[in-house]
């Protein structure tokens, strides 16, 4: 068992002392589940005449997060002999059942929808073009829709008249990419995410000094693609792993910020405070009349700057972790929510208002089912992980 750097003494108390510490890595639900909410009405229409921070703002605000929770296990709990396999192992057991359970809903609403009702849905580039697909790229097509790793480089490839794959530098001119032969299409940055759990052992340990130097890279390198090769479109700003890597490591360094003052005494409304801040910031983004660059790089300063203080008031707080546990599953399965609701919503204009609210209802009840199947019992076969 790996829990503070110190195996568990053998005993009931100190097993359930575990068990609460790893429950308590489920921190800062209810800002994570409103950013997946409001990734859904990006994807869908504006509720209560908001669009909030839509799909760059809000996955970037994750990889924050996402930094700062792997710091936070790695540093604290993933320690010791054979914890680089224990955690690899627990994040893959974390993401792909859920992951693989929305590709076959997928699957099976596309097979149901060409066959039932002219209607194939994701598969609609499949049958469309599936005389003019190589063999090699539909192969590849099927292996990257199973494994998720590898999936943001579809972002950057595109179909040639004979059916290969080959790169662009400008993939969104292009009539065809490999992107729209995904059935999870919003999983690409889970691939990120992926590559990111992978190098994390090996930076989130490292001094505070040698971590901000990774986020200066990064940066820098950003503004080169941007500035020097004219790449300041997507997928070059928002789904580039290197460029991306900034944000991951920045919540690494709010990790490091958190160490500095878990010890000493702040007041709980202060940490109150900064959420209300951030969630205000998240539901009414586009409300705020400022400049859309900076506007987004004040948010993100914001984020990094109130996690430590957020995390310190709730990390053990069990209404917090409950709500949070809806963000993954609303995440990686509202998709298939919108695909459904699109037709019928634009088929009928007159009730688009409700396209928002009815597509974020119906994914929250989906994300509440795929929780109470797969989610709980894998966080349970987890935390028995952590206990051997």
């Amino acid at each position: 068992m790996f829990t503070s750097g110190k195996p568990c003494e053998n005993s009931l108390n100190a097993s359930l002392v575990c068990k609460i510490n790893f429950d308590g890595v489920f921190f800062m639900g209810i800002l994570r589940t409103m950013l997946a909410i409001a990734i859904v009405v990006f994807h869908t229409h504006k509720i209560f005449g908001l669009r909030m921070t839509g799909g760059q703002v809000s996955v970037q605000t994750f990889y924050i997060l996402s930094g700062f929770y792997m710091a936070l296990i790695l540093n604290e709990k993933y320690t010791g002999k054979g914890s680089y396999k224990l955690f690899m192992t627990n994040r893959l057991l974390r993401i792909y059942p859920v992951y693989w359970v929305v590709l076959a809903l997928a699957l099976i609403l596309s097979l149901v929808g060409y066959y039932g009702f002219n209607q194939p849905y994701y598969l609609a580039r499949y049958i469309n073009y599936s005389g003019s697909l190589s063999v090699f790229s539909l192969v590849y097509f099927v292996i990257e829709n199973l494994v998720i790793f590898g999936q943001d480089i579809l972002l950057f490839l595109c179909i040639g008249p004979d059916g290969h794959l080959y790169f662009h530098k400008f993939p969104s001119l292009q009539p065809q990419t490999g992107f729209n032969y995904l059935l999870v299409p919003q999983a690409w940055s889970v691939s990120l995410e992926l590559m990111f759990y992978a190098i994390a052992p090996f930076i989130v340990r490292r001094h505070w000094k040698w971590q901000l130097l990774f986020v200066v890279m990064s940066l820098g390198l950003r503004v080169c693609i941007t500035k020097c090769f004219s790449l300041s479109h997507d997928p070059w700003t928002y789904r580039f792993f290197p460029v991306e890597l900034a944000f991951f490591i920045s919540g690494s360094l709010a990790y490091r910020l958190y160490k500095l003052i878990e010890n000493r005494p702040f007041p709980n409304w202060l940490a109150y405070v900064l959420l209300g801040i951030c969630l205000s910031f998240i539901v009414m983004y586009n409300g705020f009349v400022q400049e859309m660059e900076v506007k987004k790089w004040l948010f993100y300063g914001l984020i990094i700057v109130s996690i430590p203080f957020i995390f310190k008031v709730f990390k053990n707080n069990k209404a917090d972790r409950a709500i949070g546990e809806f963000s993954f599953s609303l995440y990686i399965g509202h998709h298939l929510v919108v695909m459904v609701f699109h037709g019928i919503f634009f088929s009928h204009p007159k009730y688009m208002p409700y396209y928002g609210y009815s597509t974020l209802i119906a994914s929250l009840g989906l994300s509440l089912l795929l929780n109470k199947i797969l989610v709980q019992p894998l966080n349970r076969k987890r935390e028995r992980r952590m206990l051997i």
